[in-house]
């Protein structure tokens, strides 16, 4: 009996090397990511994988995750009546600090507008890509959408990193603990995000504002929380056809000093805009990208041509930032850390009025 247990243990282990073998590294690391966390350790390690917002200013921060792709995908089945699901249960932390900062480092840098050529158009793109485009040519071509047709919210507006906060100033005042982030919605980004929403309502554009956090209390797997979030709005609203996702940066100097971003319009205390359009480059699906960008082509001359030194250069990546869930979805980070959020409230308000414009037409 002891020999047959024997004989059938070996031929079990080497059923399950030659599986491995067949499976490939990749597959491996998927099946243990699986066992360990299910399928939402996928969508974490994936985006977070696709994400370098977080580490696109602060040298030498990398995140290195090799971890397979995965997709979700809404699976509502009656959108009229479907409620969100709610948030995986994960434990309470401490809010990670989005780049290093302590009390003697405080903004000492200010920059104010933009003196680099243009690309073409007046507008300044920075193409982390290989992609070849046209700039001249996708200003030419008519938008593909009509975000001001039909009585039904057009536009939806969310925040990734809901958190995010600015420089106190001020009655704008809270607990900072050097990270910039607080839950408070009249001093985060939602509150910059209800700025822009009610610009587009008093210019009569339907729109959808979120002011869900998918950043707390975890950090990790911001960018899948918020998939399954647009998900939704776009099961129960499918006339949605732009969704604006708004941040607000972090940027350090050399020496390890936040940068305080300033349009230099007259009579106006007003932080700076930047438009990040995300492709299919580092392999993820996204049939969209090329009409996201000629999208936020338009907003970015927009800008360009009313308060030229409002908008920083765009910026063109290899992922993907959620964007392929809508024609013409954008990525728009509003002033940084080390503005203030009054500072921001204006940028915000002048970012609504350009792109209400750009939508409407006008």
């Amino acid at each position: 009996m002891k020999l047959l247990k024997r004989i059938a243990l070996i031929a079990a282990l080497a059923l399950l090397f030659q599986g491995l073998a067949a499976l490939g590294a990749d597959a491996v690391v998927e099946s243990l990511i699986r066992s360990a966390m299910g399928d939402e350790g996928l969508v974490e390690a994936a985006v977070l994988r696709q994400s370098s917002l977080l580490t696109s200013t602060a040298e030498g921060m990398e995140t290195v995750l090799d971890a397979p792709l995965y997709e979700v995908r809404y699976t509502g089945e009656d959108t009229d009546t479907a409620e969100p699901e709610p948030l995986p249960e994960v434990p309470a932390e401490t809010l990670p600090i989005y780049h290093p900062g302590y009390a003697d480092q405080r903004p000492t840098l200010t920059f104010r507008g933009d003196t680099r050529t243009p690309s073409a158009a007046g507008v300044y793109l920075r193409n982390r890509t290989t992609y070849e485009v046209d700039i001249a040519a996708m200003l030419a071509e008519p938008l593909r959408f009509d975000p001001a047709a039909g009585g039904q919210p057009t536009v939806l507006i969310l925040h990734t990193h809901g958190t995010e906060s600015f420089e106190p100033d001020g009655f704008d005042w809270y607990d900072n603990i050097d990270n910039y982030r607080t839950t408070d919605k009249n001093l985060n980004i939602t509150r910059v995000g209800r700025e822009v929403a009610a610009v587009f309502e008093a210019r009569d554009i339907r729109v959808i504002h979120s002011q869900e956090f998918h950043d707390y209390p975890s950090f990790r797997g911001s960018y899948g929380r918020s998939m399954a979030t647009a998900q939704y709005y776009l099961g129960r609203y499918p006339e949605i056809q732009i969704i604006f996702d708004i941040h607000r940066d972090a940027i350090l100097n050399a020496s390890g000093q936040y940068i305080r971003t300033m349009a230099d319009i007259p009579g106006m205390d007003s932080a700076q805009v930047m438009l990040v359009v995300g492709t299919d480059h580092a392999g993820l699906y996204h049939p969209h990208w090329r009409g996201n960008l000629g999208f936020a082509l338009r907003l970015q001359a927009a800008m360009v041509a009313q308060y030229p030194t409002l908008a920083r250069p765009m910026s063109l990546r290899e992922e993907r930032f959620n964007a392929h869930l809508a024609p013409g979805a954008v990525l728009v980070e509003i002033g940084t850390c080390a503005n203030t959020l009054q500072e921001a409230l204006t940028a915000a308000r002048l970012f609504a009025e350009v792109a209400a414009d750009v939508m409407l037409g006008e």
